[in-house]
């Protein structure tokens, strides 16, 4: 898996078509490891790039983060068949990006033509931009959603960790508690 840190200004054309899944991945359990896996699966079957566009820190969120950085591209990089992790500096540039701007990124830059994402995702200035809107811009068939499980979250991991409740999440959640 190839590994590129940038900000939303100097993201490097992408040579192939993709299938992308974009989201913070701070914990990884199980509902990121099912958005990942059909990531992958639907790049290989279509004969597509497989990115994974994610962040430097939550957008909404100060910098701290439950998984570090080294240990989610670690982590990915040995359970998945991924081609390439973007890591996306959170700036004003970032934040200030429309929907309809990043939408434009998607498609002209990572030549996205298939996404997978779950149905709580937002995006773009003041979280404006929902799946529905993937839908219209990329096309009903091209989008891929995941209905969000509540009872599977990053904060819940975050709760029962402050709380050094291991045991729980390992069994609960299917996190490897060697990431944490």
């Amino acid at each position: 898996m190839k590994v590129f840190k940038t900000d939303i200004n100097s993201i490097i054309q992408n040579e192939r078509e993709s299938c992308v899944t974009i989201g913070m991945f701070d914990a990884l359990h199980k509902y990121h490891k099912l958005i990942i896996e059909k990531t992958q699966t639907i790049a290989q079957e279509n004969n597509l790039e497989s990115i994974i566009i994610t962040f430097d820190h939550k957008p909404t969120k100060g910098t701290e983060t439950l998984l570090n950085e080294n240990k989610k591209i670690n982590y990915i990089n040995e359970n998945f068949q991924i081609d390439k992790m973007i890591i996306l500096q959170v700036n004003n540039d970032l934040i200030n990006t429309s929907k309809e701007q990043f939408v434009k990124i998607l498609k002209n830059k990572f030549k996205v033509i298939k996404l997978v994402e779950g149905s709580d995702f937002r995006f773009g200035f003041e979280k404006s931009g929902d799946v529905e809107y993937l839908k219209n811009s990329f096309g009903e068939k091209n989008v891929f959603i995941y209905e969000r499980d509540q009872n599977i979250s990053t904060s819940k991991i975050k709760k029962l960790v402050k709380e050094n409740k291991i045991a729980e999440i390992d069994d609960e959640l299917e996190v490897d508690i060697n990431l944490l």
